[in-house]
C-alpha cells in the first residue's frame, strides 16, 4: 500500500512538473525579444552593416529614415518627393514604434525615446577619413540625382566648393562638425546647428558623449578588423557583411585632384571639425584593438583612404 501511495505522490508530482514545464516553455516561446536599434552614423559602413543585420535577425517590421538630427535648420520638406520625405521624422510621434528591428540616420534621444527597451549598438569610424568619405559622398551627386530631395540639394551642392570652404561653412555644421558627437547629444545647449562647437566646451561635450557611448550595448570601430566577428558573437549568429553604398567615381565636372585641396586652411578644418569624434574614436580603439597601437593604425588607414579618394577625384 505504501508504495501505492508512493508511485500516485510521484506520478502526480511529475505531472505537475511537466504542466509548469510546459506552460513555462509557451511563455518562453511567446517572448519577443527587444528590437535591435542601431544609431546610423553616415559614412561609417553602415549601409554595409544594415544589409548584414537584416540577413541575420530577417526582421519582421524594419524601420529605418532620418530624424531632425541631422537637417540643422533646414524646414523645406515639403519641397521633397513624397517618397524622400516619407522616412522623415519631423516628431517624435511620427517615427514607428512597433519596429523589431530600427536602423537609421537617427539621433541617440529620438531612438531612445522610442524605442527605451532596444538593444542598442553603433559603430564609429576614423572621424577624418568619414569626413572626407562624407564630403565626397555629396559632391558625387549630380543634379539629377538632387532633383527628388528639393530644397535640401542645396545643402549638399556645397560640397562642389574646395574642402576648405566646404569645412569653413558654419550654415552646414551640422552636417560636418563632429558628427557623431552631435547624433549622441542632440539636442544640446551647448551645440547650435549653424555654428562649430566652441573649443571652451570640448571637455564638458566630450565627458557626456563618452559617457552616452559606453552605454551602448554593442560598440565598435570599423577598423578594428574584428567588427564582423564582434558584432557575430554579440548577436549570436551568422553575419554575412557586404561592402555597399561606396561612394564611386564624382562627375567630371566637380572633380579637382585631391592633392590640391590639402591646403593648410583644409588641414586645419579637417583636424577642428574631428577633434571631438577622434576621441570617441580613440576611446573605443582603446576597448576593442586588444593592445594594438590605435595611432598607427588610424595613420595607415587615412594613407589608405586618402589614396583611394583620390582615385574616386581622378576617375
Amino acid at each position: 500500500m505504501l508504495q501505492i501511495i508512493m508511485a500516485f505522490r510521484f506520478t502526480k508530482i511529475t505531472r505537475n512538473l511537466l504542466d509548469k514545464f510546459g506552460e513555462t516553455s509557451q511563455a518562453t516561446d511567446d517572448i519577443v525579444p527587444p528590437p535591435l536599434v542601431f544609431m546610423h552614423i553616415p559614412k561609417t559602413a553602415g549601409t554595409s552593416l544594415v544589409h548584414a543585420l537584416r540577413a541575420a535577425v530577417q526582421p519582421r517590421r524594419e524601420v529605418g529614415g532620418h530624424d531632425r538630427c541631422l537637417f540643422g535648420p533646414f524646414t523645406g520638406f515639403n519641397t521633397m518627393d513624397p517618397q524622400e520625405r516619407a522616412g522623415i521624422y519631423e516628431r517624435l510621434e511620427d517615427m514607428p514604434a512597433d519596429g523589431d528591428m530600427v536602423a537609421g540616420h537617427i539621433s541617440l534621444s529620438t531612438l531612445r525615446a522610442v524605442y527605451p527597451a532596444g538593444r542598442m549598438m553603433t559603430v564609429l569610424r576614423d572621424p577624418m577619413s568619414r569626413l572626407l568619405s562624407h564630403w565626397l559622398f555629396w559632391r558625387q551627386q549630380s543634379d539629377e540625382a538632387l532633383r527628388p530631395v528639393g530644397g535640401w540639394a542645396d545643402y549638399v551642392r556645397k560640397s562642389r566648393e574646395p574642402l576648405a570652404d566646404f569645412l569653413g561653412d558654419p550654415s552646414i555644421a551640422f552636417q560636418t562638425d563632429n558628427l557623431a558627437l552631435r547624433m549622441l547629444l542632440w539636442p544640446h545647449r551647448l551645440i547650435a546647428a549653424d555654428a562649430f562647437i566652441d573649443p571652451a566646451d570640448d571637455e564638458a561635450l566630450v565627458w557626456e558623449a563618452t559617457k552616452r557611448l559606453h552605454a551602448f550595448d554593442f560598440v565598435d570601430i570599423v577598423e578594428s578588423g574584428d567588427l564582423q566577428a564582434n558584432l557575430a558573437a554579440w548577436l549570436g549568429r551568422d553575419l554575412p557583411v557586404a561592402r555597399l553604398n561606396e561612394t564611386s567615381a564624382v562627375p567630371p565636372a566637380f572633380r579637382t585632384p585631391l592633392h590640391r585641396e590639402f591646403t593648410a586652411a583644409a588641414h586645419e578644418a579637417l583636424v577642428a571639425r574631428s577633434r571631438l569624434d577622434l576621441r570617441l574614436w580613440m576611446s573605443v580603439a582603446a576597448m576593442r584593438l586588444n593592445g594594438a597601437d590605435a595611432a598607427a593604425l588610424r595613420e595607415r588607414v587615412i594613407l589608405s583612404n586618402v589614396a583611394r579618394y583620390s582615385t574616386i577625384m581622378a576617375a
